[in-house]
């Protein structure tokens, strides 16, 4: 029955960690802080599955199925201490990965700014009249200039829109989210959390890995040069307090929900960033066809009044000559 419970709890861990990290994105550096984040958070669960082996093979110690499942969980835990060892490469990795993306996301947009304000610059510089030039500003989605500007000089209306655009751009820069900004900085406390909590899972771990043959575990293994010296009872000291860091880790787990919503937050903001990133690429395909349309239109309109033209002169020569031959 124990045995039973055991796998039962291993399985719930598997479904819990599954649904979290589902589906996989190996290369994305926010599933990989949400797959290391649901592993720790969650780590409590597959520890009580090892303790009920344990605790199983001390009640039946003459019951050789039961050691083999001791022998096989003892190998698993071991690897287990070993993987969550390696998480910590693992966030570090992807903390480096998502600054670098959001450095590019910022760089891209900042340019996209400018390459606009550019545009704009140009199309002022370019406006013949009062109304051209609040044709041009509609078009490029530039500042507006209301009918009743209309009646002012055309070189005052091209400085003012000049300063409001000067104005504009490095304020919207100033407003792209960048590393060192509070959006970020729940999800650096998230990583940190995550990275401790590895670090404690993998010592845990390797404290469950017990070596029936060796008669010690792990973690019993690995710390002996540093502890040769000491004795029975400060041995015993040292695993205490290794376990009551564990324990005060395992009731930090009540913050998990508001963790969950900050790391949900940042994924919801580093995706409006990517979504305005290409909102503003397509606004300018879609300004740039626009301006070529226009252009069009009106090198047609000016072929229609030129064909109007001639016809009309032709009308009128056609009268004169008849008015000449009536007389």
């Amino acid at each position: 029955m124990i045995l039973a419970a055991s796998f039962g709890l291993f399985a719930i861990y598997a479904v819990v960690v599954g649904s979290d990290s589902f589906p996989l994105r190996f290369l994305d550096p926010l599933w990989m802080i949400t797959a290391a984040t649901s592993l720790v958070n969650a780590v409590s669960i597959p520890l009580v599955g090892v303790a009920l082996v344990h605790v199983a093979a001390a009640l039946a110690p003459l019951d050789s199925v039961i050691d083999q499942r001791r022998r096989l969980i003892s190998r698993l835990s071991a690897l287990a201490a070993l993987g969550f060892l390696l998480l910590l490469p693992l966030l570090g990795f992807a903390i480096w990965k998502g600054v670098s993306n959001v450095n590019q996301g910022a760089k891209l947009q900042a340019v996209a700014l400018n390459r606009a304000a550019g545009k704009l610059i140009q199309a002022i510089d370019q406006a013949s009249s009062p109304q051209d030039l609040q044709k041009k500003m509609v078009s490029l989605q530039g500042p507006p200039i209301n009918d009743r500007d209309l009646v002012r000089p055309l070189a005052e209306l091209k400085q003012t829109q000049k300063q409001i655009i000067n104005q504009l751009v490095p304020n919207l820069i100033s407003q792209i989210p960048k590393p060192t900004s509070d959006t970020y900085k729940p999800l650096y406390v998230q990583a940190l959390r995550s990275a401790l909590l590895s670090l404690v899972s993998s010592l845990a771990f390797a404290s469950l890995a017990y070596d029936s043959l060796k008669r010690q575990t792990l973690l019993q293994r690995l710390i002996r040069p540093q502890s040769a010296g000491l004795s029975g009872r400060q041995r015993g000291g040292l695993f205490s307090r290794i376990s009551k860091q564990l324990d005060q880790f395992k009731r930090s787990s009540s913050t998990d929900a508001a963790a969950a919503q900050r790391l949900a937050e940042w994924r919801r903001r580093l995706k409006e960033s990517d979504r305005a990133k290409k909102q503003a690429e397509r606004s300018q395909s879609l300004r740039d066809r626009d301006m070529k349309r226009n252009l069009a239109q009106q090198r047609k309109l000016s072929q229609q009044r030129e064909k109007k033209r001639q016809l009309a002169e032709s009308e009128a020569r056609r009268n004169a000559n008849k008015n000449n031959r009536n007389r």
